[in-house]
C-alpha cells in the first residue's frame, strides 16, 4: 500500500501534527496508519522532529529522539552532515596509518563509502537502534551515550566498527567500484593501509607503471585481485626486467602487463623464459620478440605456445618453407592463436585462383593476415574483382603480388579507389588493364598518395584527360614518388631534353626508367649523334637493339663521361 492511501485510513493510533505543518496551516488533524509505517517512508513524508509523539509511547524511544534533539539526521542539512562525515573519515584513514595528503585525497574520491557511513547514521538515529553500540562503547571501558555524540563522532564509531581499517575507501578512491572494493578487500585484509596505498602506488618501483590514473588499471585489478599480493622485488621487478630485455621499454611495459595480466602468475624462470626462447626461432633477435609481444602479449600463453607446434606442422605439409612461416609469425604473431582448421578452410580458396606452394609462402609472408580473414569476406574481394571484369587467374596473380587487397574492406576501400579513378576519365571497361598493371593502386590511400600525384602531373600543366589516358597506359605512374621520380624527370624532360609534355602523355612509361642508368646515357648518345627520336624508340629498347639502330653497331658503347654529370656540365 502506498504512503498516501495508508494516510487516509481511519484505524487506532494517532500522531498529532503542529500547526505549521504544511497539510493544514489552521489546525491539526489526525494521522492514521494501518499499522506502523516502514521507519524510511515515516522519515521521508514527515521527519520524526515534526511529532509530538502520544503518552503511550514507549519511553525509551522518547527518551532516544528527544536526545537527539536538533542534531537528529532530520534536523541537519545535508551538506553539512556530509562535510563532518568526510572530516570523520579523514581521521580515521589518519589514524590507520595514511598522510593528511592521502587521507583527503582517498576522502575525495569515495563517495559511495560515505554515503554508506552517513545512510547507516541516520537509519541508526530513525530506528533509535544506538543501544547495542552502547554495550560495545562499554566493553571498550567507554560509558558515553550514543546520543550525545556528534553526528561527526557517530560517523567515526561506524567507520571505526567496520572493521576494513581505511582499505575499503582507499580502493573505491583508485577507481574501483565499491562492489568490487569490498570483494578485493578480503584479498588483502593482512595489510595495513600504508602498505596497501605503497603497493599500489608502488614507491619502490612496481605497480606505478601499471598507469595507476589509466581507467583500464582498476579493471585490471578488479580482474586480477591477487596482483596486489605479488613482490615488487621478487616479482614484478624481475618480470618488468625480462620484458626490457627483449625490447619491451617505457609505456609498452604497462601496455603488454595490462593486455595479458595473467603473466603475473607465472612462474619467471619455468614459464615465461623458456617460452620467449621458442619465440626467438621464430623472430631471431630480441627486439623483433619484443614487436611481437607489443603486437599481441597472449604468445606467451600456454595455450599459444602449444598452438606454435601445430601451426608449424601444418604449413609444413603445405610445402611451405619454415622461412615463410616464421616471418609470418614475426610481423602477424596474431595467427598462433588461429585454428589449424580455419587456416586450411583459406588456404583452400587460396588454391582455389592457383596460388602455387611456392607462391604460397610469398602470400603468408607478406599478408599473414588473410589466414585470419572470415571465408565469406575472402570471397567478397574475390567477386568483386570478378565484377569489374577479371578472371581467376589474373584474380590469383593480383594475389600473389599484392595479398593485402584480399585483406580490404570492399565497400570502404575498394570501390572507393576504383569511383576515384573513374572521376578522371578510366572507363569501367579499362579498369581490368589498369588493376592488372597496378594492383597496389587499390589499397593506396587517395589523399596521400593517389591525389597528390595527379595534381602536380596538373599543375605541371597536364589536363585531366591526359592524366586519366597516362593512367590508363601505364597504371603504375600512380605509385612513384613526387619528389624522387616524376619531379626530376619531368624536369629533365622539359629543361635538357627540349621535350614537351605531349611526349610523356604519348609515353608515360618514361617515369619508369632510370634516369641516371639509361635516360641521361641515352640522351647523351643521341645528342652526340644529333639523332632526333620519340621517347619510345630511345628507352623501349633493349641496348642491342638501341646499339644497334643509333650506332651501327650490336651492342652497346660506354656512355659520354658527360652522361652522368650535372646539366649545367652537359656538352651543347
Amino acid at each position: 500500500m502506498s504512503p498516501a492511501c495508508a494516510l487516509s485510513l481511519p484505524v487506532p493510533g494517532h500522531c498529532t501534527l503542529p500547526s505549521s505543518s504544511p497539510c493544514d496551516p489552521c489546525s491539526s488533524r489526525i494521522v492514521g496508519f494501518p499499522c506502523r509505517p516502514p521507519a524510511r517512508v515515516f522519515y521521508r513524508l514527515l521527519r520524526p522532529s515534526m511529532f509530538e509523539l502520544s503518552m503511550r509511547t514507549n519511553p525509551h524511544t522518547r527518551a532516544r529522539v528527544a536526545c537527539a534533539g536538533p542534531d537528529s539526521a532530520g534536523g541537519r542539512g545535508g551538506e553539512e552532515e556530509e562535510e563532518e562525515a568526510r572530516g570523520a573519515l579523514a581521521e580515521l584513514l589518519q589514524e590507520c596509518g595514511a598522510s593528511r595528503e592521502e587521507s583527503a585525497d582517498i576522502v575525495s574520491n569515495c563517495p559511495k563509502y560515505l554515503e554508506m557511513l552517513v545512510g547507516g547514521v541516520r537509519e541508526l538515529d530513525e530506528h533509535s537502534l544506538w543501544g547495542a553500540w552502547e554495550n560495545d562503547l562499554a566493553k571498550d571501558g567507554r560509558r558515553d551515550d550514543v546520543c550525545d555524540l556528534s553526528f561527526r563522532k557517530k560517523v567515526h564509531l561506524m567507520a571505526k566498527k567496520k572493521g576494513d581499517k581505511g582499505v575499503l575507501p582507499y580502493l573505491e578512491s583508485t577507481g574501483l567500484r565499491y562492489s568490487s572494493s569490498v570483494h578485493i578487500a578480503g584479498y588483502v585484509s593482512f595489510m595495513s593501509l600504508p602498505e596497501l596505498i605503497d603497493k599500489m602506488e608502488a614507491r619502490r618501483g612496481g605497480l606505478d607503471m601499471l598507469g595507476r590514473e589509466d581507467a583500464t588499471f582498476p579493471c585490471l585489478v578488479e580482474s586480477f585481485p591477487h596482483l596486489l599480493l605479488c613482490s615488487v622485488e621478487k616479482k614484478l621487478l624481475p618480470l618488468i626486467q625480462l620484458l626490457e630485455e627483449v625490447g619491451v621499454l617505457g609505456e609498452s611495459v604497462k601496455d603488454v602487463l595490462l593486455l595479458f595480466p595473467s603473466l603475473f602468475s607465472y612462474n619467471i624462470e619455468e614459464d615465461i623464459k623458456p617460452r620467449i626462447n621458442k619465440m626467438r626461432k621464430a623472430g631471431g633477435e630480441d627486439k623483433d620478440v619484443g614487436k611481437m609481444l607489443l603486437k599481441y602479449p597472449w604468445i606467451l600463453s600456454t595455450s599459444i605456445q602449444e598452438n606454435y607446434e601445430r601451426v608449424h606442422s601444418f604449413f609444413a605439409m603445405e610445402k611451405v618453407e619454415k622461412q615463410s612461416i616464421d616471418c609470418a609469425i614475426k610481423s602477424w604473431p596474431h595467427i598462433l592463436g588461429c585454428s589449424t582448421n580455419r587456416m586450411k578452410v583459406m588456404m583452400e580458396h587460396f588454391g582455389d585462383l592457383g596460388v602455387s606452394s611456392k607462391m604460397l609462402g610469398k602470400i603468408i609472408a607478406g599478408s599473414p593476415q588473410l589466414l585470419l580473414r572470415k571465408p565469406n569476406e575472402f570471397v567478397e574481394v574475390v567477386s568483386f574483382l570478378e565484377e569489374i571484369g577479371l578472371d581467376n587467374e589474373s584474380i590469383g596473380r593480383i594475389m600473389c603480388r599484392c595479398p593485402e587487397i584480399f585483406a580490404s574492406n570492399v565497400e570502404m576501400t575498394l570501390k572507393k579507389k576504383l569511383d576515384f579513378l573513374m572521376e578522371f576519365g578510366i572507363s569501367s571497361k579499362h579498369l581490368p588493364r589498369v588493376v592488372k598493371k597496378y594492383p597496389e593502386l587499390l589499397v593506396s590511400d587517395v589523399h596521400s598518395t593517389l591525389l597528390p600525384r595527379i595534381s602536380y602531373l596538373m599543375k605541371a600543366g597536364l589536363s585531366k584527360r591526359e592524366v586519366g589516358s597516362m593512367v590508363y597506359s601505364f597504371s603504375p605512374l600512380l605509385g612513384y614518388s613526387i619528389s624522387v621520380v616524376l619531379k626530376p624527370k619531368l624536369e629533365f624532360l622539359i629543361n635538357t631534353m627540349q621535350k614537351t609534355l605531349k611526349d610523356v602523355v604519348e609515353y608515360p612509361r618514361y617515369f619508369s626508367y632510370s634516369l641516371e642508368k639509361k635516360i641521361k646515357p641515352r640522351f647523351w648518345v643521341l645528342k652526340g649523334r644529333n639523332i632526333e627520336c620519340s621517347l619510345r624508340d630511345m628507352l623501349g629498347k633493349n641496348d642491342e637493339e638501341f646499339a644497334g639502330d643509333y650506332m651501327g653497331i650490336g651492342r652497346m658503347l660506354i656512355p659520354p663521361s658527360s652522361a652522368g654529370t650535372d646539366d649545367s656540365q652537359a656538352p651543347g
